[in-house]
């Protein structure tokens, strides 16, 4: 099974615990005991498509009797996965009361002897008010190399209802979360240019080459032990650069390829006669 609804644009809410739109769960349901509504479906404010996800946190007058009179909005979907992403990126807004957090994560797991176990996961935790959409990207951390069977989403607009005891005070009323786009993925790596880099021969008797392709490289300098520069000249790339080294003495000296302001490479080389 794919990913399933993962930007919330063929969802309905009907909030009876789980959504026509592709098995979103809604776990802070409790609406048979009179708890207010905590997850809203947005259109006004989607990031991109039409819709995307509120979860807000209420005063649930309720569930005083029950040790609860806050009602964070929470939601998780749990679906057959088979793959080890190395990211989770989604778009969020948030607006945590002070002392309260937003929360998104992702737990992937395999069923051992009946038992889930966790194979990977990856949390962010928020703190500050986020009032633009922004794109946060979610490193996933494994345990081990198995296979995961199962990815479990879950956003709550109070992390305090996970983090900490949820005792009055911790999850607090109006912290909100907004949520959309939600992908797993592995992270592209920048891919970097091939340079190379020949300084040669070693030993030298009248004449030192240099090839490279590297645009960094701007000169070589050459040193004796004393750390007395003898010779520089600039480098061209994708030529090869032969220098004359006829008036130098035999013995050993350094060379520097230099950039603008660092050492490319560095090595030290004889002079034979």
């Amino acid at each position: 099974m794919a990913q399933t609804n993962l930007d919330f644009e063929y969802w309905v809410n009907n909030y009876n615990g789980i959504d026509e739109a592709k098995h979103w769960l809604n776990t802070s349901d409790a609406s048979e005991y009179n708890a207010p509504q905590t997850m809203f479906k947005e259109q006004r404010l989607s990031d991109q498509g039409n819709y995307a996800i509120r979860l807000t946190t209420a005063y649930w007058k309720e569930g005083a009797q029950y040790g609860v009179d806050t009602l964070p909005g929470s939601i998780v979907q749990q679906f057959e996965y088979h793959q080890q992403p190395e990211i989770f990126t989604f778009d969020y807004q948030s607006y945590p009361q002070q002392g309260d957090a937003v929360l998104i994560g992702i737990q992937l797991s395999m069923t051992v002897n009946d038992s889930d176990i966790i194979v990977g996961e990856g949390f962010f935790t928020s703190a500050e008010v986020q009032e633009s959409w922004k794109n946060q990207e979610v490193a996933i951390h494994y345990y081990s190399g198995f296979t995961p069977e199962k990815v479990s989403i879950i956003a709550l607009s109070s992390a305090n209802a996970v983090l900490r005891d949820n005792s009055r005070g911790n999850v607090k009323i109006g912290s909100t979360l907004l949520l959309d786009n939600i992908v797993l993925g592995v992270k592209i790596q920048e891919k970097k240019p091939k340079y190379y880099m020949y300084v040669f021969p070693n030993p030298v008797k009248s004449y030192i080459n240099i090839e490279t392709n590297d645009p960094r490289a701007k000169s070589i300098q050459i040193y004796n032990l004393e750390g007395k520069l003898v010779l520089s000249h600039p480098v061209f790339q994708k030529e090869r650069l032969k220098i004359d080294l006829s008036s130098l003495s035999k013995g050993t000296y350094v060379y520097k390829v230099l950039g603008e302001e660092t050492v490319i490479t560095s090595n030290k080389f004889n002079i034979v006669r």
